[in-house]
């Protein structure tokens, strides 16, 4: 993710640590603790990802994209730590189970195979992970978790309309970008 939206994360942790270093619990819900919960272990997941595309991938484009993933997404999850730590939420160390299945698949494809596989299954990812964000920022009281999910939307908006173009480039179509991006 881009430098805006580590910087507003460093920037909320340190404005809740000014402010007292506590988030207000009435203004945390047990939604907005697994979105984060949620948003951290997606992140392990695209980076697992991205490191298996580095192993894999002969394309230039698919390995920009990943190299991009990587280095956006462990920022994010460093970056993020603190917010998580303030609102109580744990750490998670490692994706989701559910993302198993999906990776082992990758891992036993190759060459174009693997990466029209790969594509896709960003394609998907990124478009699910921006409306998650846009109905967060819009369910969401807290409001350290409302401005991180509004600078979250444009870095998962640029990484969405990243993938899209390589979509596009290999013949693979994708769905509209949510209207309310």
């Amino acid at each position: 993710m881009n430098s805006y939206w580590f910087q507003f994360i460093a920037g909320a942790a340190l404005t809740a640590s000014l402010a007292g270093g506590v988030v207000q619990a009435q203004d945390t819900t047990s939604s907005d603790k697994t979105f984060v919960k949620n948003a951290m272990e997606g992140s392990l997941a695209e980076v697992n990802y991205a490191k298996l595309a580095l192993q894999k991938s002969q394309d230039k484009n698919v390995r920009q994209f990943a190299t991009k993933m990587i280095h956006d997404h462990e920022m994010l999850i460093t970056d993020m730590k603190p917010l998580a730590k303030k609102m109580g939420v744990k750490v998670p160390s490692g994706p989701p189970l559910s993302d198993h299945a999906k990776y082992m698949e990758l891992k036993m494809k190759s060459g174009t195979d693997f990466d029209r596989a790969y594509v896709e299954a960003m394609v998907k990812d990124h478009h699910d992970d921006l409306q998650t964000f846009l109905d967060e920022e819009s369910k969401t009281s807290n409001p350290d978790l409302k401005a991180a999910v509004q600078k979250g939307e444009s870095v998962i908006r640029q990484h969405t309309e990243m993938i899209d173009n390589i979509a596009h480039m290999g013949g693979i179509q994708t769905p509209p970008i949510p209207a309310n991006a």
